[in-house]
Order: structure tokens, then sequence, then C-alpha cells
């Protein structure tokens, strides 16, 4: 067969376009992967938002303690809510988004109620490594911070872990009628604060003795959630005690 040079050259430039081709299909081909990735990993994120990451939500008496977890975190979050008059919603996403520790967000909560400003802010300024007594002392109403004894003790220096205690135990004894030495009889006895709300909780709706509660989690070794099924109330029922709290929803 004859060679023919001409020939060779009009196929190469037949087969040029196509080569060309390939290197931009394959960078859409690479974006079109990297924006299904990046939808199916927003789809998790906000399934795991709305799921709050509790997988055990019922009370199992074949594993009693499995809900544990979500009981006394639901509990809590409610009575951040009541106590703070702030969404309950508001409270779940500014520690799953942010991953504010429990105590800083206690006193960002605090220092929103007096102040009338959102709590985003204070949460803003104290992430960028501001003090929350650097925080507290550039405010303009300082009139008003001096209202709030708690606020000047930490605007002059107490540990964050301390105000964070200081902060839970008021609102507990606030909402509950409960003096500050039978709060801090139960913390002695070695109860946290997420424990103590779920316990005066269940003996206001179920009108129980909270010393009685406590025996049956330190002494008969039953869960939370036992505890609470065995009055008739689900974990997630828990919640909407507190916010109905005085009421006691049918």
């Amino acid at each position: 067969m004859a060679y023919n040079k001409s020939n060779v050259i009009k196929q190469n430039n037949v087969n040029k376009p196509m080569n060309l081709l390939k290197p931009k299909s394959s960078f859409f081909l690479i974006i079109l992967i990297l924006f299904s990735l990046g939808s199916a990993v927003q789809v998790f994120a906000e399934s795991a938002i709305q799921c709050h990451c509790f997988t055990d939500r019922s009370y199992n008496s074949a594993d009693r303690f499995a809900s544990d977890e979500y009981i006394l975190a639901t509990s809590f979050n409610s009575l951040l809510a009541k106590s703070f008059a702030i969404p309950k919603r508001q409270i779940v996403m500014i520690k799953m988004n942010e991953g504010v520790a429990q105590d800083d967000l206690l006193i960002g909560l605090e220092i929103a109620k007096i102040t009338g400003v959102d709590i985003r802010k204070f949460l803003r300024l104290h992430k960028e490594n501001n003090t929350w007594e650097k925080i507290i002392s550039g405010l303009s109403q300082q009139e008003t911070i001096k209202k709030d004894p708690l606020l000047e003790v930490i605007k002059a220096g107490m540990p964050v872990e301390e105000a964070g205690i200081r902060i839970v135990d008021e609102i507990i004894g606030e909402l509950y009628k409960i003096k500050p030495e039978e709060i801090n009889k139960l913390r002695m006895s070695g109860l946290n604060e997420k424990e103590m709300n779920l316990i005066f909780i269940l003996a206001h709706a179920r009108e129980q003795n909270p010393e009685v509660l406590v025996e049956q989690y330190k002494k008969q070794g039953r869960s939370w959630s036992e505890i609470a099924h065995n009055l008739g109330v689900e974990p997630d029922a828990t919640g909407k005690l507190i916010i109905a709290y005085p009421e006691i929803p049918e």
C-alpha cells in the first residue's frame, strides 16, 4: 500500500480535537463528582443535626442505660431554653454547629439575658480569643452588669468552670424552688447538673421524693431512663415536662 503523507496529516488533524476534549471532559467530570460528594456531605450533616446524634431515644429493658445520655441531654437543653427564654432548637444548633463548651454557653446565655443582646455576638467574640472578663468589661451596659452579682465576679476573673456551676445551680434553684444547700448536697454526693435537673422534674411531675429517686440510681443501680420509664415518663417527654413546668401536661 502506497504511503500517503497527506492522508496521515489529515488523520492526525481529525484526532486532535478529540484529544483536546479529553482534559476538559475529565475536568468537568471531577467537578461533577466533587459537587455530588459535597451534596452528600451536606445531607449527612443536616441529618446529623436533626437527629442530634442520639440513636437511642427510647427506654430499652435489654439495654437499660442506652438512652441515659439522651434523656439527660434533652432535659438539660429544655432547662436552658426555659430559663433563658430561648428556643430549644437554637440551643441544640449552637452546641452542634459551633461546638461551644457547656460552661461557655452558660456564661454567654447569662450575659445575653442581662443585656438583651443576642448570645451569638458574645460567643463570636469569645471564639476570637477574647476572655469572658474582657467581653463583660467592654460592654456599654456596665450599670446593668452591676445588678448581676454573678457577672460581676466573672468580670473579676472567676474561673469558667466555677462560673458555669454557679449559673446552672442558680437556674435549677430558681425554677424548682430548691435551696442552695440542697443542690450543694446533691453535688457533693456525686450528681451533676443534668442529673439534678432530671431528678427535680421527675419528682415534680410524678410527686416523688427526690431522695428516693437518687437512691434508685445510686444504691439500686437503675438507669435514669429506667427510673423515668417506671414513672411512666419516656425520655423524649422529659423536655416537654420542663417547658410546661409548673404545669403537668397530659
